[in-house]
């Protein structure tokens, strides 16, 4: 026994290592830094204040960025499960075998992309000259651009949906997939339709998959810089206003506490939907 646990040990020193390396420290050293002293410029010294996180919570501006930033995660979350939830259940229950599987597996190779380069990619088709205002102005349309499609908070949200949609059909996929046929048998048989029998039975029963597509989408979507600066013009979110911070103001202090305080409302997040969203079903 002593020495199966000694190689378990021994095994688990990789995975120990890349955590504490990669994971840990860089964790420790911001809730560190997120109590320094700071201020622009990079001027910030060693000492122990509440002061970030007192202007984090209670600035107007952060207070502003949060609400927005909350309101596009909601409406990209909402957006995406619109478009994941038939096309999952259209694998999972309308075709047969493995096929849906397979082409879910389909959707996870545009994912090899790089991140940027995806986003990039729909700077070229929603911009002023991109695909769509060329398309519609050709077919007479439109008399000019329309540039609600670039540089807006739409923007934003269709980016996200297209990167997000893998994340949302996997896990619905899972949960639809799993839903025993002898329960819409037993309901049609007590008299129920297939519009009732869906909010009644299917419905409830693919939450679990509804929970997990949430964390894979509003969680991240919290702390997103890169989808708003390329393609969000006027969109300013949390995660700019840390990035901001980091590399432009130079306070270091201030953006830690920012970093941290988002880390706690995601974990605080997760944990709710964990506990009342049935995720566990998925593992049990």
């Amino acid at each position: 026994m002593k020495r199966r646990l000694s190689i378990y040990h021994i095994y688990a020193i990789p995975t120990t290592a890349y955590l504490l390396l990669f994971f840990y420290i860089p964790i420790i050293t911001i809730i560190v830094y997120s109590f320094w002293i700071g201020g622009p410029f990079y001027e910030f010294k060693p000492g122990f204040t509440l002061e970030n996180y007192v202007r984090f919570l209670t600035s107007r501006v952060t207070q502003n960025v949060m609400i927005v930033t909350n309101v596009v995660a909601f409406l990209s979350f909402l957006a995406t499960l619109l478009v994941a939830y038939p096309i999952a259940y259209f694998l999972a229950r309308v075709l047969k075998g493995d096929t849906g599987l397979r082409i879910i597996l389909l959707m996870l190779i545009p994912l090899e992309m790089n991140y940027l380069i995806r986003i990039f990619a729909w700077r070229n088709i929603l911009g002023e000259q991109g695909f769509i205002n060329n398309l519609l102005l050709t077919l007479g349309i439109i008399d000019e651009p329309v540039r609600i499609f670039f540089h807006s908070m739409y923007a934003v949200i269709i980016v996200i949906v297209h990167n997000a949609l893998p994340y949302a059909v996997f896990p619905l996929y899972i949960t639809l997939r799993s839903i025993p046929q002898n329960l819409y048998q037993a309901a049609m048989d007590l008299g129920s339709n297939r519009v009732s029998t869906f909010f009644r039975v299917t419905l409830p029963l693919s939450m679990p998959g509804i929970a997990v597509a949430f964390l894979f989408i509003y969680v991240p979507m919290l702390g997103e810089f890169a989808i708003p600066a390329l393609v969000g013009g006027k969109t300013f979110l949390l995660g700019n206003l840390i990035t901001r911070q980091y590399l432009d103001v130079g306070n270091w202090p201030y953006a830690s506490a920012a970093t941290i305080s988002l880390l706690i409302i995601t974990l605080i997040a997760s944990f709710l939907v964990f506990k009342y969203m049935g995720v566990r079903r998925l593992y049990e």
